[in-house]
């Protein structure tokens, strides 16, 4: 019997799940202080090596238990188990050689695992935690894994994160740091994520986030090549993501919001890629799940907007 009070009895002198954990973690070390994870062998006899190594054969064995563990409710020890989280999102990204392949599947069947668990409030600032540690990631796989873990563990503990009207910003404000990213496949989940979001009515869709969202797509990008350029075509990009994940949260209606919205993305229609790229998927979207009740979506438009519509939407060849 393992950290179990029983009524009429002594409470279990040992084990502890929790002391075991810490003295996992202390172990470990070797690995959760390094930027990146490598693959360590014996090329030198020396301590550090040696240390290293050990670690990764624990780690082997840490991940086979974590997925024993993981996936049920999260019982005492839940913060010294969310301490690995990090060391997790390092691990399952990494691309290095086949030796290390089984732990790397290991560790993303953890983080799957993980996510689906079902968590009590007080544990939720603990993982947002671990995910706004790996937000800062030089390795944009994990700060895409991040996306990932955190739509399955908010929809699976939805009620209970939305208990906590803190713990709510701070998802939604770890999403919009993450749609500013640098690498393009993050932002492009990003806006999945976000979209997601909106759609549950998570975040709100308020005057204040359709005014971040148009100001990030208003940003001027400069003819001249360089990396202020790139940054303000990120920035732009952001913004038109942003815009496409309102659109995307309303796939079978149109919000009185949804209008203005679409004459916005409809202006970067000829932006340089990868915006106008994502116009066109959005509009195509559009168009696709509006189509059987365009009839009756028709009349939330004016005659402008139609014209517009009518413009973006019907292709020219559609009459040849």
């Amino acid at each position: 019997m393992i950290d179990v009070s029983l009524p009429h009895t002594r409470p279990t002198s040992s084990p502890h799940v929790a002391e075991f954990v810490t003295r996992v973690l202390e172990r470990l070390k070797p690995l959760t202080s390094e930027p990146e994870i490598h693959n360590h062998v014996h090329e030198e006899n020396t301590q550090e090596t040696d240390e290293r190594t050990q670690a990764v054969k624990l780690l082997k064995t840490v991940l086979k238990w974590l997925m024993a563990s993981a996936g049920r409710t999260f019982t005492t020890p839940v913060q010294q188990q969310l301490q690995l989280l990090p060391l997790l999102f390092k691990i399952a990204p990494v691309e290095i050689d086949e030796s290390y392949d089984e732990m790397k599947q290991d560790a993303r069947t953890c983080l799957s695992l993980m996510s689906q668990g079902l968590l009590y409030p007080e544990h939720i600032p603990l993982v947002l935690s671990g995910l706004e540690e790996m937000r800062g990631s030089r390795s944009w796989h994990a700060r895409f894994s991040v996306l990932t873990f955190l739509q399955i563990m908010v929809f699976y503990n939805l009620f209970t994160v939305l208990s906590l009207p803190t713990e709510v910003l701070r998802v939604q404000k770890l999403v919009m740091q993450l749609l500013l990213d640098e690498q393009l496949e993050v932002r492009d989940m990003a806006c999945t994520t976000l979209s997601g979001l909106l759609q549950c009515q998570f975040i709100p869709l308020d005057s204040s986030l359709q005014t971040q969202l148009q100001t990030l797509s208003q940003t001027c990008v400069p003819k001249a090549r360089g990396e202020l350029a790139s940054t303000d075509l990120v920035r732009r990009h952001a913004g038109v993501l942003g815009l496409s994940a309102c659109i995307l949260s309303s796939p079978y209606d149109v919000p009185q919001w949804m209008p203005q919205i679409l004459m916005e993305l409809s202006e970067h229609l000829n932006d340089p890629q990868p915006i106008e790229m994502t116009v066109k998927k959005t509009l195509s979207e559009f168009r696709r799940t509006h189509h059987d009740n365009w009839q009756g979506h028709r009349q939330c438009f004016t005659d402008d907007q139609l014209l517009v519509l009518t413009n973006l939407l019907v292709s020219p060849c559609y009459y040849a």
